[in-house]
Parts: C-alpha cells; sequence; structure tokens
C-alpha cells in the first residue's frame, strides 16, 4: 500500500542516545551562550569610560600584566584565560596596558629586580637622593636637553684615551638624543603640540596597576620587588662563584663525553636544535627572604615619598597589584570537577568580569598580610610529582611567600569586594 508510512518512536537505545547527545549539546551551547552574556554585561559596565573625550595630549591609563604558565603546563592555557576573560573589559573601557610573559621560572623576578636596581644606579649615578619633585623635574629637563639640534656630546661618543685608544661607544637611545619635531621641518612653521601626558601623571596615587596572572607570577613579582628593593646593586660573589663552578663542572662533564665518544650537544646551551642562541640561564636572587630584616631598604631613592620614574610616573612597585588564580585541574581522581567546571565555565566568566571591573574603576585598599595568601588555593591544584620535583630543586614557586612590612607598607591592592559599595552605570544615570 503507498502512502506515508505510520511514525514511530525510535528503539530504546536510540532514544537514550539521543537523549545523551542532547543533553550533552545543550549544556555545552547554553553555558557559551551564557558567557557571551556575562562578558557582554562586564563589557557593558565600563564601556562608558571609552566614550570620554580624550584631548590629542593625553592618553588612558597603562597597565603592566605579568603572565605565567601553570604548573607542568604551556603559556597557551594563561593566555586563553586573559583573553577570553579579563582582555574584553579591559578593551571596553579603553585602558592601555603591556604584557609580559615567561617562559622558564624566574623569568618576571629577574626582570622585575633588574629594573629596580637599575632605578637605584640611575639615581645613584645622578647624584640626587630619592629623584622626586623638583629632583626629578630637573633630570627631566638634562633629558630632554639632549635634543638633535642641542646635543652637545655628539663629539664627546669617540674621545681618544690617554693611551691614544678610541674608547668604547656609548649607547644612547634615540629618544634622547632629539624628537620627531627637531627633524622635521613642519614644526617651524606650525607651533609643535605639547608634550603628550598620560592619566598615570596626572593623578599618581591611582596611576597604572599591576596584574599577575597565577600565583606562580604573583610570587615571582613580589620577590623580585624585594630583591630590588633590598638587595645588593651589584650580582653577589657567592652567586659569581657558583656559576663559575658550574661552569667549569659542565665544561669537565662534557670533555669527558667527547673523550667517551658521546655526544656533547645536549650540554651545550648555547645553540637549540634550530641552531639558534638560546636565552641565558636565570639568575638566582641577590637576597634571600631571611636576609630581608637586616637588609637596608634602597638608601639611594626617597621612600618618604612615591617614588616617579623619568615621565614622573609611579614605578611599578608603587602601583596596585591584583593576582587572578589559574583554575587548573589534574589527575584522574578529578576528571568529574574537571567536567562540572566545563558546564559552568560561565560562572568563572563572571568571576572574573567582576575582578577586572575593580581594577578599571580603581578600588584598591592598602596591603594586609591576607594578600600575601591571594590564589593560595591554585597551589592546592599544582600536580603532586611537579611540586615534589619544585621542592627537590629548590623552586622559588614551591617555596612560601615571605614579604617584608617596610616594602608592603606602600603597597595597595586592588578588591572587587569594594565593588558591591559602587552603583553601576546604569544605576547612577
Amino acid at each position: 500500500m503507498m502512502g506515508i508510512p505510520r511514525f514511530s518512536l525510535p528503539s530504546r537505545n536510540w532514544m537514550i542516545f539521543w537523549t545523551v547527545l542532547a543533553s550533552i549539546g545543550g549544556g555545552i551551547a547554553y553555558d557559551k551562550y551564557e558567557q557571551k552574556q556575562v562578558r557582554k554585561k562586564w563589557m557593558a559596565e565600563v564601556e562608558h569610560l571609552s566614550k570620554q573625550v580624550y584631548p590629542q595630549d593625553r592618553t588612558p591609563r597603562k597597565l603592566t600584566i605579568y603572565i605565567a604558565p601553570p604548573p607542568d603546563d604551556f603559556l597557551d592555557e594563561s593566555l586563553r584565560l586573559f583573553r577570553k576573560f579579563i582582555k574584553p573589559v579591559l578593551n571596553s573601557a579603553s585602558l592601555d596596558y603591556e604584557i609580559f610573559s615567561e617562559s622558564r621560572q624566574g623569568d618576571i623576578r629577574q626582570s622585575v629586580a633588574q629594573k629596580i636596581r637599575q632605578m637605584r644606579l640611575d639615581r645613584l649615578d645622578s647624584g640626587v637622593d630619592g629623584v622626586n619633585g623638583a629632583g626629578a623635574n630637573s633630570v627631566t629637563e638634562e633629558t630632554n636637553s639632549k635634543t638633535w639640534t642641542s646635543f652637545a656630546g655628539g663629539a664627546k661618543l669617540f674621545q681618544k684615551s690617554q693611551s691614544g685608544e678610541i674608547e668604547d661607544e656609548q649607547l644612547v637611545k634615540r629618544s634622547e638624543l632629539y624628537k620627531p619635531r627637531d627633524v622635521m621641518g613642519l614644526y617651524r612653521v606650525f607651533k609643535p603640540m605639547e608634550e603628550v601626558k598620560s592619566e598615570d601623571e596626572i593623578n599618581p596615587e591611582e596611576a597604572g596597576g599591576v596584574i599577575c596572572i597565577g600565583r606562580g607570577a604573583y610570587k615571582e613579582y613580589l620577590a623580585g620587588v624585594h630583591e630590588g628593593l633590598l638587595g645588593p646593586l651589584v650580582k653577589p660573589q657567592v652567586l659569581i662563584e657558583e656559576e663559575e663552578q658550574a661552569r667549569i663542572a659542565k665544561e669537565k662533564e662534557k670533555e669527558e663525553r667527547i673523550k667517551e665518544g658521546k655526544p656533547a650537544e645536549d650540554l651545550d646551551d648555547d645553540d637549540d636544535e634550530a641552531g639558534t642562541k638560546k636565552l641565558p640561564p636565570v639568575t638566582k636572587s641577590f637576597i634571600q627572604p631571611s636576609e630581608y630584616a637586616a637588609a637596608q631598604l634602597a638608601p639611594e631613592l626617597n621612600m618618604a615619598n612615591i617614588i616617579l620614574n623619568d615621565k614622573n610616573v609611579p614605578v611599578v612597585f608603587e602601583q596596585p597589584v591584583y593576582v587572578y588564580p589559574i583554575p587548573k585541574l589534574t589527575g584522574f581522581s578529578k576528571i568529574p570537577q574537571k567536567i562540572y567546571k566545563y558546564f559552568t565555565t560561565r560562572r568563572l566568566a563572571d568571576d572574573f568580569g567582576r575582578r577586572t571591573t575593580s581594577i578599571v574603576y580603581n578600588l584598591s585598599r592598602p596591603y594586609e598580610f591576607k594578600d600575601t595568601l591571594s590564589a593560595k588555593e591554585e597551589e592546592a591544584e599544582w600536580p603532586k610529582k611537579w611540586v615534589a620535583k619544585g621542592i627537590e630543586k629548590n623552586s622559588e614557586w614551591v617555596q612560601e611567600l615571605e614579604v617584608d612590612e617596610r616594602i608592603t607598607d606602600r603597597m595597595r591592592v586592588y578588591d572587587p569586594e569594594l565593588l558591591k559599595n559602587r552603583k553601576s552605570y546604569d544605576d547612577q544615570n
């Protein structure tokens, strides 16, 4: 008999299959949709800041972001969290930011400490104790006077020494030698625009901000600040001797492998498989946490005032700081938790959006001892084998974070709890 066949339900097994498939697919789709809605909510909360009219000589506030990979994982995991949940809110508020990422443990600590040491050396060379206020202006004027038209030191770059040999060339930043207005004839006709200033220069107390993504990055940042302010300006002799002994031991091991006819390329740190130069090893800390109390606090700096750089912007350790924990579950026993978190990622998006909004609004408070434990819950999820290996190698990530009150008393931290006392932009209007 011709015609449409009678409708009938699928078999029991097919019903189970399509029900499970629809449930899983629907749960994923719903969570993705809610993530977008949450992201839009927090972006709309700060969007009015991007609509403010800026003069042509003004730039927005600038944040410094330190990103470290999770233990025993790649940096892409941390960058993914930043791109999905933090970056959209910062972009919606039109905030500027500079990202520093590390590929090895100690990179962030070494970078922060070296910048602070260099600042101390510059203040020491300038002969000014705590360059702030008028002192900062005098140093800035001295730097700005070295333009292309008034640079008087050009003839002294290649002076002959008493022995008759030419001294090494002194490298000077191009920005210190001249500015575009000094070489462009257009400025001879039209009046040049005033110096471009950042919002960080106008209100030093609310300038900038430091974001650390990951407990490891937070530990390294604070350790770098303490090393830079409390440690010596030059590498201690103990570290120099240790590095020399390690180099000699490595050379001996390489010679022994060559005598035995074994390849020694794996011991060569100068080049990798592609033939490119490898990064130099991370230098150990110039000072240990046990030495903090006896160390002198940066005598080259005037710690009675806010320390400003050559652009009259507070240096990085004078800016508020905040840390985001990286939710990373590992292990077979935690698979149910990983599945649950995967289907409820919208809650993580809402949490990170709230934290980022408090940073955008500059809601900060003085540093307290409990802030030393910020993102501490992340350490409970670190792989146990990785932690045991870190303890064996004396990794700075697995050590307890120790701070000095002389430094933390100057610091401020962002607090998302202060967002509860602030009305949303829509309620204010």
